[in-house]
């Protein structure tokens, strides 16, 4: 198990922040980070999900893949200095085995002290993720939650297409009420559903 810190640094002040320690004016919202965590637990075999698109001519914006290798500087067998952040082996499936290195991303400070730029890995944990998350993906397992809690049009449609076969495919709770609406529904969905 490695736990990765990242690396914060004030690049931008608007107030003096020469006696402020860096990490009280972090966001701990990772949404408000640029979407890069801050102290991620990685292992190999980690299910994770690519945050930016590295290469959208090969499938890699938004991926879904598993940690395959961990690649430490210096051959090093853990994170040493902060600035070692070190680099993932993902196999993405269908999209292949890539190199993941570290990016940094700006954003806004808490308390108006100006920009911090974050070096991370782009990668979130994901073991779990939502079908709206899911839109465009494509994957080779499934486990899908379909019961009385969906509550947009096409969901379920949404949801089954993701997967590459009916193999691949397993249903927790089905609520066949939410398979079919009052309003006419879009026949060539309802057909490839079917």
């Amino acid at each position: 198990m490695f736990k990765i810190k990242a690396q914060d640094m004030l690049i931008n002040a608007t107030r003096n922040a020469k006696n402020i320690d860096v990490d009280t004016i972090i966001p701990s919202d990772i949404n408000k980070t640029g979407g890069m965590p801050q102290k991620p637990e990685i292992f190999v075999e980690t299910k994770v999900m690519l945050q930016f698109s590295i290469n959208v001519g090969k499938g890699l914006n938004g991926a879904l893949g598993h940690i395959t290798e961990i690649i430490c500087q210096c051959f090093r067998r853990a994170q040493m200095y902060e600035r070692d952040i070190p680099s993932l082996v993902v196999d993405f499936a269908n999209e292949g085995i890539h190199i993941i290195h570290p990016k940094s991303v700006q954003f806004l400070t808490k308390f108006s002290y100006g920009i911090a730029e974050r070096r991370m890995m782009p990668m979130v944990l994901s073991w779990a993720s939502t079908v709206h998350k899911m839109q465009g993906s494509t994957v080779d397992y499934a486990v899908f939650y379909l019961g009385p809690k969906l509550f947009a049009a096409g969901q379920t449609y949404v949801a089954l297409s993701r997967v590459m076969s009916l193999g691949g495919l397993q249903i927790k709770e089905l609520d066949c009420i939410k398979l079919s609406c009052k309003k006419p529904c879009n026949t060539e969905a309802h057909l490839e559903m079917k």
